[in-house]
């Protein structure tokens, strides 16, 4: 019972919310794949832990669908519609998540579409516009107008207010994209145009 406690304890004093296997074999200090497997199973029958997709894990409900699309994808970061929305770039809304990868996927957990989208190397690599809150790696709202144009080049934004125009050129300048940088430029003059009326 107290090893029980013990390594719940360690799930929640980590300040996570959702696990890979992997999470859970360096929270608990567990080389050995079979013990892991049999304190895995152990928890996911005792209650302690619930399986929310195979090979990820939680100890409570409380939890976000960032959380979830974090760990189904590590290499990844969360923006498009979904950052989009959250910063009121855009009034409609999206039920799906939408992420930044390595590499194009898609998934469907309890109802919800989480979807990957693939940009170069260079560009998911460079940190600039992007924070990390210990749970999962957010854009920036001018890393999702960049990221948004770069994936879907005839988007439109509803609201462009607050948006920080030094941070948007330097952000832009990472995709090495004519096209994006001269929509980058068309949206400056429009905030400026905006401003001085």
């Amino acid at each position: 019972m107290y090893n029980q406690i013990k390594s719940v304890e360690k799930l929640i004093l980590s300040g996570k919310k959702v696990f890979t296997t992997g999470d859970l074999a360096v929270l608990w200090e567990i080389t050995n794949r079979n013990r892991l497997r049999d304190r895995i199973k152990y928890y996911l029958k005792n209650k302690r832990l619930q399986s929310i997709h195979r090979g990820i894990y939680v100890y409570d409900n409380n939890y976000t669908r960032e959380d979830i699309a974090q760990k189904l994808f590590p290499l990844s970061y969360i923006s498009l519609y979904t950052t989009s929305q959250i910063y009121g770039l855009t009034f409609q809304y999206y039920s799906d998540i939408y992420s930044i990868a390595l590499k194009s996927k898609k998934y469907e957990i309890d109802g919800t579409i989480y979807i990957y989208h693939k940009v170069k190397e260079s560009i998911f690599y460079n940190t600039i516009g992007l924070t990390n809150n210990g749970r999962y790696t957010i854009a920036s709202k001018e890393r999702t107008i960049c990221d948004m144009l770069y994936v879907f080049p005839k988007i439109s934004f509803d609201n462009l207010r607050e948006i920080n125009i030094k941070k948007l050129e330097e952000v832009s300048k990472i995709y090495d994209n004519r096209r994006l940088e001269k929509s980058i430029n068309n949206i400056i003059l429009d905030i400026n145009k905006h401003d001085r009326s």
